[in-house]
């Protein structure tokens, strides 16, 4: 059996076309519960600009990501974060707790290709969620920008 020494979170704008606001997008973690944040992780309750991919020929923005070693068991850690637009107030906060337990259980669908998306919010606000296990423990993304996100695929 395996040892799951990480719970790591990405978050990233997709920025489909048709989708609102894809590339003004920012997310905040307000908390990491259970653990504490390796070196290398992105700040805590700070305003963080997701990137997008970019233009053919562009270096991409590193991608917000997060590392929580557990105090105990990895199943007992979460993150609380939001994704929002400062430059559209009528942009709906998105508002989320991610907790490893349910990131445990998605990651566990197998094929990997009948692995369900997580949908946060629907439309032109899109906002998904996608679990996995990696070498290190467990891996959550979250995908904002998104115009009408899917259960599977996207």
């Amino acid at each position: 059996m395996s040892t799951l020494n990480t719970f790591q979170l990405s978050i990233l704008s997709q920025n489909d076309f048709g989708a609102a606001d894809g590339s003004n997008l920012i997310c905040i973690v307000s908390e990491a519960n259970g653990g504490t944040l390796q070196q290398g992780s992105f700040p805590l309750n700070a305003e963080i600009l997701l990137p997008i991919p970019p233009a053919e020929g562009v270096t991409p923005l590193a991608t917000p990501t997060w590392f929580l070693v557990p105090n105990g068991e990895i199943q007992d850690t979460s993150y609380t974060i939001s994704i929002s637009c400062p430059t559209d107030p009528s942009y709906p906060i998105t508002n989320m707790t991610i907790n490893a337990s349910d990131v445990s259980k998605w990651a566990s669908v197998l094929p990997f290709d009948q692995r369900p998306n997580q949908i946060y919010s629907n439309g032109v606000y899109g906002v998904f969620g996608f679990a996995q296990t990696g070498p290190d423990g467990l891996i959550y993304t979250v995908t904002a920008g998104v115009l009408n996100p899917q259960e599977y695929g996207n």
